[in-house]
């Protein structure tokens, strides 16, 4: 979704919130701000949460069939 109605400097501000707090924020609050965001932040979003499980499993093909 490319969703300009929201300035850059907001969108880094819930992508900073997102990333930082996504543990323990409650999911209906997070897919909120989630999808008010436009596809080059909710990448930048769905790339920390990947790398924060990777980290957490010790093996970034955690998820694959290999």
């Amino acid at each position: 979704m490319d969703n300009k109605q929201y300035s850059d400097s907001w969108q880094r501000k819930i992508t900073t919130k997102l990333i930082g707090n996504f543990e323990g924020m409650d999911e209906a609050e997070f897919n909120a701000d989630y999808n008010k965001l436009d596809d080059e932040y909710q990448s930048r979003v769905d790339r920390a949460i990947r790398e924060f499980a990777d980290a957490a499993v010790g093996d970034e093909h955690w998820d694959s069939d290999d």
